[in-house]
């Protein structure tokens, strides 16, 4: 019996897994662990939210609720 480990990059790491669970029987995957390095945060919208803070405009916050109707009425006008 041998262990394995592997450090793997993302975009590779789908096809290495598939490989390796479809090889044979003789290989077995006992754990399979993804981690995040903390100055690798992956950014969703919310964290983007605050950051595009700056470039809002103020005078258009009362139409924030109206947005989407206004968008799909202009739209299908």
């Amino acid at each position: 019996m041998h262990t394995l480990t592997l450090n793997i990059k993302d975009n590779a790491y789908g096809s290495i897994l598939y490989f390796l669970k479809n090889l044979s029987t003789d290989i077995e995957i006992i754990s399979d662990k993804v981690t995040v390095k903390k100055d690798e945060k992956k950014e969703t919208i919310s964290s983007l939210a605050g950051s595009l803070n700056k470039y809002a405009d103020p005078s258009k916050i009362h139409l924030e609720d109206k947005a989407w109707e206004m968008h799909v009425t202009e739209k299908y006008k």
